[in-house]
């Protein structure tokens, strides 16, 4: 009676055992199921162990510039007026009949002239005067010249008190914070930088973009202090966005955390993003099985395999920390935007919740037994 119990409850177990190989939680694929082939018609995925090598042909050059068509820009003339533009006009006479005013001379101000689309404005006395296009000191000899025959010795003074289409916009990781006018101190993107208000990014891990009309384009921040063909002209109507580095990874597996994880510099290896996270869970993580996922760009994907191939190619690169020369090997490794990090549970995981499924059981089932057999003994 007690052997036809004890093969019944060895039975109990291995089906339960079974049945919990396919039913336990767990964080993710195991290594043999990332690396084996799919047998439901779904792409593999191409799997490349983590050299010193593969490092150096999967690093992507993270450097930024503008192309020559911003590059290539002057600094504009702010002297120069553009439609939209306010003008504030003095004039002095010294005849007994001013033009404007009252008697006995002196100056007179016409103010807010405001130039109109097509370049022209009115002046009493004067009719209509083309003023975009002009320096400022051109208009003014010009109005001085077209006042004289009718006032004596007249003297003008023209001063240009806002620009209505020179300006620059300016958005930051809050939202928009304003127009900035282009003065001689915001002709170029470090001045405009130095005056506009503040963006509330570090400059260090942050990325400047810049749309002229259907252009857009992008640099690091910081290189346009360190790099002076990138303090570009400004123009008006340009479009300026300060914001940090968009860039992120996912971490998932088994990991000290698994998040969405926000880059902390221009380039980051395998090992500082396992550093960020916390690193490796010591009592589940499969050292082993450290995997970077991605879609790889066509052309890397040639160059590490020597395949051609259409479009990007789903790569699990590989890591075995076991090894002690990994550490060095990881901190070569670049980590790309949108990549994940999966670090694979390892193997005795599993079993240490199958045997913590069935031993509630089991021991229930012994218990039973012993009852059983002390019941029938006595």
């Amino acid at each position: 009676m007690v052997f036809s119990t004890s093969r019944g409850l060895l039975a109990l177990g291995v089906l339960i055992f079974l049945s919990a190989c396919d039913s336990l939680p767990r964080s993710g694929p195991t290594i043999d199921e990332i690396t084996a082939q799919p047998t439901d018609g779904s792409p593999a995925v191409e799997i490349v162990p983590i050299t010193d090598e593969i490092a150096r042909l999967t690093r992507l050059d993270e450097s930024r510039s503008f192309s020559p068509a911003f590059q290539n820009a002057s600094v504009e003339n702010i002297e120069l007026i553009r439609p939209l533009d306010v003008l504030n006009i003095t004039v002095w006479e010294s005849g007994e009949f001013p033009l404007y005013g009252g008697a006995g001379g002196g100056a007179s101000g016409l103010v807010d002239m405001r130039v109109g689309l097509d370049g022209t404005f009115f002046m009493p006395q004067v009719g209509t005067v083309r003023a975009a296009g002009k320096t400022i000191e051109g208009l003014r000899r010009e109005l001085t010249a077209r006042i004289a025959p009718m006032t004596p010795e007249p003297q003008v003074e023209l001063r240009l008190e806002s620009s209505g289409t020179n300006t620059v916009r300016i958005f930051g990781s809050e939202g928009a914070l304003g127009e900035v006018a282009i003065g001689p101190g915001t002709r170029t993107l470090t001045g405009l930088i130095a005056n506009a208000p503040s963006a509330g990014v570090n400059p260090t891990i942050s990325q400047l973009s810049i749309r002229r009309g259907n252009l857009v384009e992008r640099v690091w921040v910081s290189d346009i202090f360190n790099d002076p063909t990138l303090d570009i002209a400004l123009r008006g109507g340009d479009v300026i966005n300060i914001e940090r580095d968009p860039r992120s990874f996912i971490a998932l597996g088994e990991l000290g955390a698994q998040a969405q994880v926000e880059f902390t510099g221009r380039d980051i290896s395998l090992m500082e993003a396992l550093a960020t996270i916390g690193g490796l869970n010591s009592s589940t993580a499969d050292p082993r099985g450290v995997f970077v996922l991605r879609e790889e760009r066509p052309a890397i994907y040639q160059r590490i395999t020597g395949q051609a191939t259409d479009g990007p190619v789903r790569t699990g690169y590989v890591m075995d920390l076991t090894k002690p020369a990994a550490f060095f090997v990881a901190s070569n490794f670049s980590v790309r935007d949108e990549d994940i990090i999966f670090v694979s549970e390892a193997p005795y995981v599993q079993f240490l919740k199958i045997i913590g499924s069935i031993t509630p059981p089991i021991t229930s089932v012994n218990s039973t037994a012993q009852l059983l057999t002390g019941g029938l003994g006595g």
